[in-house]
């Protein structure tokens, strides 16, 4: 059974307010789509937005979250109290399906934007912006798992580490680190004891390790 990331009452809530960001951002602030994003994954908001604080998915809007982060980066921002209606232009609809997609799978947005741009959800927009979300979230999971080398393999890089010293430092088996870096086990599955170990070595969340 899927575990989602917050109660589904407050889903509808939390993508109109994440579309609204990113709509005001993008539209009426100049702001580029991917520099928002990065902007929102950057700051403490997306972890409390993730975890479903009513703070920021219920008791603000599109304007006002993305105000509060653009602000803390000292962005300008425009003078606007409310959108104009426009019926979901593809920047309203990045942010509805990114919160989705967030809330669905309950990944970080730290770990989702690593692998999903801004750009590929604006490429997606002519094909699934009138489909259901179970759609997109299909496409996501599919570019999640073959983007690129794994965030394991990219963690350990970072560290200098090779397959067999990261093995020997966590005490587990070489062949399970080529598993997990070869995706043919999946790391969201393993034993809490080795990402707990891993996150250890390479000095990083557990978060960090999922895909």
């Amino acid at each position: 059974m899927m575990i989602h990331a917050y109660d589904e009452v407050y889903l509808d809530d939390a993508m109109e307010t994440l579309g609204g960001a990113v709509e005001y951002a993008t539209l009426f602030c100049d702001i580029d789509g991917q520099e928002f994003i990065d902007l929102f994954v950057a700051s403490d908001i997306s972890a409390e937005f993730g975890r479903g604080n009513v703070k920021y998915i219920s008791g603000m809007s599109g304007i006002e979250l993305a105000r509060l982060i653009l602000e803390k980066c000292g962005k300008k921002v425009a003078d606007i109290e409310a959108l104009p209606y426009i019926d979901y232009p593809p920047e309203y609809w990045v942010g509805w399906i990114l919160a989705y997609y967030q809330w669905y799978t309950g990944k970080s947005f730290s770990t989702i934007c690593r692998k999903i741009t801004y750009q590929s959800m604006n490429d997606l927009y002519g094909v699934l912006h009138e489909a259901d979300p179970s759609k997109a979230v299909s496409i996501f999971d599919d570019i999640m798992k073959n983007s690129g080398e794994t965030n394991l393999a990219r963690l350990r890089k970072n560290r200098g580490l090779s397959q067999s010293q990261l093995a020997k430092a966590a005490d587990i088996s070489i062949r399970s680190i080529q598993l997990y870096e070869q995706r043919q086990t999946d790391i969201n599955n393993a034993q809490h004891n080795h990402l707990k170990t891993l996150s250890k070595v390479l000095g990083c969340t557990i978060d960090d390790l999922l895909e």
